[in-house]
């Protein structure tokens, strides 16, 4: 199975295609944007509603797993948590 996959490997062009730099590019545009909503979402939630601490720890650390997954894609390096 191990040589099939080498076989195939082999096969495959060298270089990726335009079409597929793009689609990539879309997908990780909609995953930055996503996550700039949620930070965005969780700043207005903690502004605008008097949360218990438990929510607010809870918002705290999704907005904190937000942060890093943006700073490893490259996204929303402006923005501080």
């Amino acid at each position: 199975m191990t040589k099939t996959k080498m076989k195939e490997a082999e096969n495959m062009p060298a270089t990726t295609d335009k079409l597929s730099v793009e689609k990539l590019q879309e997908q990780l545009n909609s995953k930055v944007k996503a996550l700039t909503e949620i930070r965005a979402n969780i700043e207005e939630h903690n502004q605008i509603y008097d949360l218990s601490v438990d929510t607010a720890l809870l918002l705290e650390g999704i907005d904190g797993i937000a942060f890093d997954a943006l700073a490893a894609i490259g996204g929303d390096d402006e923005q501080s948590n």
